[in-house]
């Protein structure tokens, strides 16, 4: 490959400069593959903004999670989660970028969850935020907060901010995974709309599953094998340490036909678990929606 196709490719594959790609070359001896390595290890120039936001008045309690290229200001990661439950707000922003962006995805499944809310608002506030980005000269987590606050004016809003600094390999990386998982390729995948094969863990006393209703909250394992359901597992929280660990999941749709039932688990706006159950067999249910622990009473015993 000649010295001009090695840059150009080195470019589109890391987002960098002309210069930078020049030397990288130089420093791996024209070796292309060791230059897109060096590039990810070298340039810092994505940056993480964990936001923790609560409205007082309102007992809404919301983390954000944005990832910024600071060299084109494009918004290349989104995520969010508004909850009436204070638990949400109770994780570090210090935390790392990967685990903050994972919480909001158990959020987003967990008792409190506003998602309706949150979808309303997601894109508005993507929108809005990448428009402003934009126009701003030096992003910083002060800037990202009145940029937050505007969104929501007149709502007073409390924002914590703490931003992370990541170059394109730790970005790019998934962490507890092995390498050859960091480079699962989607295409052919539709991101937009996944179902992911599960099952409905039993319990010998627990509910049948012809009395599930929908918003009740069962244990549930991933057990799909392809590459898209390792991934999504381990941002929702059913994968650890690369094996599958049964975890909560809200009750969307049921359909039955015969003795048989197909129970629709809501993971995220776009990630269903389909799990088959026949009738008769006893489910491991945590909560029903008349019997959230979050609203429990806990006024002290006298």
């Amino acid at each position: 490959m000649k010295e001009k196709d090695q840059l150009q490719l080195l470019i589109e594959e890391t987002g960098c400069e002309q210069a930078e790609a020049e030397i990288a070359l130089s420093l791996s001896g024209n070796n292309i593959e060791k230059a897109i390595y060096t590039i990810g290890l070298l340039l810092k120039f994505i940056t993480v903004f964990k936001i923790k936001l609560i409205f007082p008045k309102e007992n809404i309690y919301g983390l954000i999670h944005i990832a910024v290229n600071m060299k084109t200001h494009d918004i290349l990661r989104f995520s969010m989660i508004f909850s009436h439950n204070p638990v949400v707000c109770e994780i570090s922003a210090n935390t790392d970028w990967f685990s903050f962006e994972k919480a909001i995805f158990s959020a987003r499944l967990g008792a409190g969850a506003m998602e309706n809310y949150t979808q309303k608002i997601e894109e508005n506030l993507k929108l809005h935020m990448q428009q402003s980005i934009k126009e701003t000269s030096v992003i910083s987590k002060e800037e990202i907060s009145i940029i937050i606050k505007t969104f929501f004016h007149p709502v007073t809003a409390e924002v914590e901010i703490i931003n992370e600094e990541l170059n394109l390999t730790q970005f790019k990386k998934l962490p507890d995974y092995p390498a050859k998982q960091n480079e699962i390729s989607f295409a052919g995948y539709d991101l937009g709309f996944v179902k992911l094969d599960v099952k409905i863990l039993e319990d010998s006393n627990g509910k049948l599953a012809e009395k599930i209703a929908e918003s009740d909250t069962v244990l549930s394992l991933i057990t799909d094998k392809r590459d898209i359901a390792h991934y999504l597992a381990h941002l929702t929280g059913g994968r650890k340490n690369g094996i599958m660990i049964p975890f909560p999941a809200m009750v969307k749709k049921i359909y039955s036909k015969n003795n048989n039932l197909e129970i629709h688990l809501h993971y995220a706006p776009s990630i269903t678990g389909l799990a088959k159950i026949k009738s008769g067999i006893k489910l491991k249910v945590l909560e029903t929606k008349n019997h959230l622990w979050w609203k429990k009473d806990n006024t002290p015993l006298n």
